[in-house]
């Protein structure tokens, strides 16, 4: 009998550990997108959780920032575009969708799917990438890359896998 429990206990235990190491894990990634999307950033966050990407536009030398939302799929939302100007290739605005918060020009994007998408880092951009207002360390990457940064799902043996030994996982299939 007492073997049977412990046979049991032993069993429940292993099913316990292994649903805890397959249970799926959402974060916002940077990829390089000239390297077979390596990934060099993973960030964990909650559907809901907030991206921005913070640049300075290299015509107008004007502050720029995107705030997104991890929505399901994953995938990332857009949320709003700041920026304290219009002006050549700023984002457009919609005066519809768009109000004034101080010296920011705030456009509503209506949480608009974006998927992932590609960014070029460029030192006089000052590029800044925040994850629930933790930024990612983006000076990592060479000035002159294209990262691709989204919203992915794995497991959490990856994601430990990842950030013990930086054994990363595949990009998401793209149709």
């Amino acid at each position: 009998m007492k073997n049977r429990r412990l046979a049991i206990g032993g069993t429940l235990a292993a099913a316990a550990l292994l649903a805890i190491i397959l249970a799926p894990v959402l974060s916002v990634t940077v990829r390089l997108a000239r390297q077979q999307m390596r990934l060099v950033l993973a960030e964990r966050v909650k559907t809901g959780g907030e991206v921005r990407l913070r640049y300075r536009h290299s015509v107008e030398k004007t502050p720029v920032e995107g705030r997104f939302e991890v929505g399901d799929g994953p995938t990332l939302l857009a949320r709003e575009t700041r920026t304290t100007s219009v002006g050549t290739g700023l984002p457009n605005t919609f005066p519809e969708r768009t109000h004034r918060e101080g010296e920011w020009l705030v456009v509503d994007e209506q949480l608009q799917d974006v998927g992932a998408f590609p960014f070029y880092l460029a030192r006089i951009n000052r590029t800044r990438l925040f994850v629930n207002d933790r930024e990612l360390a983006l000076a990592i990457i060479p000035m002159g890359t294209v990262i691709t940064i989204g919203a992915e799902q794995t497991s959490l043996l990856r994601w430990l896998l990842w950030r013990v030994g930086r054994w990363p996982w595949a990009p998401p299939e793209t149709n």
